[in-house]
Formats: C-alpha cells, structure tokens, sequence
C-alpha cells in the first residue's frame, strides 16, 4: 500500500525518488509545522531505536537533541522488556513522562528507508516534548497524526491498532 505525502492510504504512482537528504528535510518541514500547530508543543525529535538522532525540528540544539535520543531511547526499550498482565513483552504505544518543566511523549514511528546509508531500514521511535501545563490529549492525538503523516517515509509504517483511525501508536 501507497501513502500520499498527508499519510493517507491509496495509490501514489508519480512520486519521484527522493535523496535521504530530502527526505530528512520533508519531515523536518512536518516536525517544525507540527510544533508550530499544535499548542504546547515546544520540540520534536525522531531517533531509531538505538538512540541515533534522524531528524529534529529546525530549532532544537543539536547536542541535546543527541542526549535526549540516547535517553528516550532507552526509555522506549525498557517500557517494552516490561511484562504485561498476560506475562507478554509487547512494544509501549506510547510512554508518557511528566515533570515540573516539561511533558515528554514517545511513541513507535514506524521503519524508515532513509536514515541508514548502507541501504537498510531504521526502526524509529518520535519524542515530542510539551510545556507541563500542556493538553495532553490534543498533544497525543496530534502526535498519532504526525505519524501518519510519516508514512510515505517509512518502509513499515505504524499501523492502526483496532479503534484508531489515524495510525495513532
């Protein structure tokens, strides 16, 4: 299945091929105009599961774009080895942290194709940070969009679980 570049499923024939370095520039363009739309979102980060940095919204430092990867990371990867009541590991949809200066949301983005130059795919994970006062409703269900949004990017997509429409994770 094909995605259109607003991350809705048909048919997409004429999309030219695109370079990683354009690629990571489409969805830096998504992650600033997710941050500058939806209110309380302050920073945007998309990392692999490694906790290798992909691509940032344009505003946010480097350095610490790089600690808060490596951190959330491993965030996402002890969330998932955590047994469930069935005894089952299964991946978290979405890991929430809530401190005095800030909201912190990590979900599962899907698998993309182009954040690895030897020509594999990266399983990605996205941190979306939100002032403490922030609506963490609208701020989960825009970030269940923006990774629909993703689509078109990613070799294996977040899928919708039963209930969700938008391929919220």
């Amino acid at each position: 299945m094909a995605y259109d570049v607003n991350g809705t499923a048909g048919v997409v024939s004429d999309l030219p091929a695109a370079s990683p370095d354009e690629v990571k520039g489409q969805m830096t363009r998504l992650l600033d105009q997710f941050v500058d739309d939806t209110p309380g979102v302050t920073d945007a980060l998309l990392l692999s599961r490694d906790g290798m940095q992909q691509v940032r919204c344009s505003h946010m430092e480097a350095d610490w774009a790089d600690e808060l990867a490596a951190a959330f990371a491993g965030m996402a990867g002890l969330a998932g080895g955590v047994s469930g009541p069935m005894r089952a590991k299964l991946p978290p949809q979405q890991v929430l942290v809530e401190r005095d200066d800030a909201i912190f949301l990590v979900t599962g983005a899907g698998i993309g194709r182009a954040f690895n130059t030897s020509g594999g795919s990266v399983a990605t994970v996205l941190v979306v940070l939100a002032c403490s006062d922030a609506n963490i409703g609208t701020i989960g269900y825009a970030t269940g969009r923006l990774v629909t949004r993703f689509a078109p990017f990613m070799t294996t997509p977040v899928r919708a679980r039963d209930g969700q429409s938008d391929g919220a994770a």
